[in-house]
């Protein structure tokens, strides 16, 4: 049995994959509740490489009877995934979990497999059942698995709007998750596609060949979790939006004398203390420093400073950047190297509040600067 390039190359992303199972152990500063969801996400991604492998190899003999009762492994796809992303993108100590009613899709597929596979030798038509329980089984479980997708991209949506209110950087790790959900999103659409074909819908394309792309979209994406997962151990987080009515109505109103003690608690930790320069800076952080809880400070931001915390730190931090330049650091020191000494965590962040804040570039403000000084 010879084994042809393309698997061969599926057999090594299935290694990728069990290689990251383990290493994401040992990742430093791990989250564990996390990656272990992600570690499961990984072992239904090589189970499924491997079921290609071995369709190719040796073809279906043997393995109908079995093979729709292992395919219970692709409705969990779904769950996970949204838990993933909401303990990666959330506060909530990587320990969220799906209420159980989103598993019973996996109970009932497994009592169905029992019966499948204890009636499947007394079955007469076995090709015509074979056929409309493939059916049955890619139109559900695309279903499922894309439900899901929305209700991550939702989540992510959702960070990406409100991570200025509770990070004063951008994350760059957040890429990751863009990608990973594009990867996937990708992989439904040739999941699409080839129930298209099986219903007669285009035919310019035939469903192996769909087959293949898809598994080639799966180690895109196991490359896209090593690189990141390994590299971004830890995604800065942001609370997840609360709807009990109890806790909306105490952000709706604080009194005179609580506004004024968090502005002054607020006044010293930026003006007299510098916490601004802490490069990690989040409204968590800055909440459990000036010992108050993240729905008030969040609150004063809003209504008292009309800011972001974003936008409130970042001022700061130009502030304090500007201000060595107009004393000449700037010849001692690169400007990069002022802009981490001033709390800024990434280049790119540091531009782009920059420019929100004075209306041009670093480059363009020191040459100002230098004219006015008649340098």
């Amino acid at each position: 049995m010879s084994i042809s390039l393309y698997d061969f190359f599926l057999i090594l992303i299935i290694g990728q994959c069990i290689f990251l199972i383990f290493a994401i152990q040992y990742i430093p500063k791990k989250n564990t509740g996390t990656n272990r969801m992600i570690q499961y996400l990984l072992g239904i991604y090589s189970f499924y490489l491997l079921e290609s492998v071995i369709d190719s190899e040796l073809g279906h003999y043997g393995i109908y009877k079995y093979r729709y009762w292992f395919n219970v492994f692709y409705l969990l796809i779904g769950p996970f995934l949204y838990t993933y992303i909401r303990r990666l993108l959330f506060y909530e100590n990587g320990t969220y979990r799906l209420s159980y009613y989103h598993y019973l899709p996996v109970v009932f597929y497994l009592i169905y497999g029992l019966f499948h596979v204890y009636n499947y030798d007394s079955i007469e038509d076995l090709s015509h059942y074979n056929n409309i329980l493939f059916y049955i089984v890619e139109i559900s479980f695309f279903i499922s698995i894309t439900a899901y997708l929305i209700k991550a991209y939702s989540l992510f949506y959702y960070y990406k709007m409100n991570e200025t209110k509770e990070l004063s950087f951008i994350p760059s790790s957040i890429r990751y998750i863009r990608v990973t959900l594009f990867c996937l999103a990708m992989y439904m659409l040739f999941w699409l596609l080839g129930i298209f074909e099986l219903f007669d819908v285009i035919t310019w394309i035939e469903r192996p060949l769909i087959y293949k792309i898809s598994c080639l979209i799966f180690g895109i994406q196991i490359y896209v979790v090593s690189f990141y997962n390994l590299k971004y151990p830890e995604i800065f987080k942001i609370t997840y939006p609360s709807y009990d009515k109890s806790e909306l109505k105490k952000r709706n109103k604080l009194d005179e004398k609580e506004v004024y003690k968090i502005r002054n608690l607020l006044h010293t930790f930026f003006e007299e203390d510098k916490g601004y320069r802490r490069p990690e800076l989040s409204l968590l952080i800055l909440a459990k420093d000036i010992n108050t809880t993240t729905n008030k400070l969040s609150w004063v931001l809003n209504n008292s400073y009309k800011k972001t915390f974003y936008e409130l730190v970042n001022e700061y931090r130009v502030a304090d950047f500007s201000q060595k330049i107009k004393e000449n650091k700037h010849k001692e020191f690169t400007v990069i190297s002022l802009a981490h000494d001033v709390g800024f965590n990434s280049k790119s962040t540091f531009y782009k509040a920059f420019k929100e804040i004075t209306k041009m570039t670093p480059t363009a403000y020191i040459k100002e600067v230098e004219r006015s000084k008649g340098l």
